[in-house]
């Protein structure tokens, strides 16, 4: 036995679990998907979908865990949680399964449905309203309320909530989203608007997010799919840090005029004590020196 050997039988283990499932409805965790042809063909064609990778069963693996834990973080907290029984229900005309995460009771013995999610850090500190979903620039992100609307819609309550864990530090947060009448509706011409493209046999087109269309399972039978170019590659990691990095320049620029102000207050005395600091103010002399030639690279960061 060795580490090569346990990170192949790892490996395989992940990727014997991978299967491409059936899908002859809408469902509420996939009704919010940006792309109306992507949602026909899943339903026409599901079985000509690409199989996620190994990484990907990785994350739904993880997410299990994480709903494990979420699920004991609420129930430390004093709150009665429930679990469904059954596998899936369903809204008829048009039709939509679906199936809650779990159901929190409230004071007044109230069941109100509460959707798990675990994301990553950054993700964890940015969403704290359902404005906040609606506009991420993840497309699947801002797909999340939906889910949650028609789980709203199904019990008929005004209230519903996202459970947010932190995948980094195992924190829960709470997210209390109110019911939209609007956004339901919407959600309902969507689905039928679907139901009659399959009636009629007619795919709808697709939609304009190149980011939808390349992580796609079926842009090889879309016909529609848009194209990054070749000669440029797709990272959401580095879009992360580009996203940090534009968060962090207000304080970046605030630190360097304290900075200045601090400087100027200490002025030429030699030493200074404050009520916590040890204020000193060293002499240091620097050597001229010529810079040798070199290549430099420069980065262009524009947004999209």
């Amino acid at each position: 036995m060795n580490a090569k050997t346990i990170n192949e039988r790892l490996y395989k283990a992940k990727q014997d679990k991978i299967k491409v499932y059936p899908c002859n409805n809408l469902r509420a965790s996939n009704l919010g998907h940006p792309c109306e042809r992507y949602l026909y063909l899943l339903i026409r064609h599901w079985d000509e979908q690409k199989p996620y990778d190994v990484g990907l069963q990785s994350i739904f693996d993880l997410g299990n865990t994480i709903e494990e834990h979420t699920i004991k973080n609420i129930k430390e907290a004093g709150y009665e949680v429930i679990t469904p029984t059954v596998r899936s229900w369903k809204i008829d005309n048009p039709l939509i399964t679906g199936r809650e995460d779990i159901r929190i009771k409230d004071e007044n013995g109230e069941l109100l449905p509460v959707e798990i999610k675990g994301l990553s850090p950054i993700e964890y500190d940015k969403l704290n309203s359902v404005e906040d979903f609606l506009k991420s620039k993840r497309h699947y992100v801002r797909a999340y309320p939906a889910q949650l609307y028609i789980y709203m819609y199904h019990f008929n309550k005004e209230r519903g909530f996202f459970a947010l864990t932190n995948k980094l530090t195992g924190q829960t947060k709470f997210i209390e989203i109110p019911f939209d009448y609007e956004y339901a509706e919407n959600l309902l011409q969507k689905a039928e608007r679907i139901y009659m493209a399959l009636e009629t046999n007619t795919p709808p087109d697709s939609c304009d997010d190149v980011n939808v269309c390349e992580n796609c399972s079926l842009q090889h039978i879309c016909g529609q799919a848009k194209r990054v170019p070749a000669d440029i590659e797709l990272d959401d990691e580095l879009e992360n840090l580009i996203t940090r990095k534009q968060e962090l320049s207000a304080a970046k620029r605030e630190y360097e005029d304290v900075d200045k102000q601090i400087k100027a207050h200490v002025g030429e005395r030699e030493k200074v004590i404050t009520g916590s600091y040890l204020i000193t103010r060293n002499k240091i002399e620097r050597k001229a020196y010529t810079v040798e030639a070199r290549t430099e690279y420069r980065l262009s960061i524009k947004k999209l």
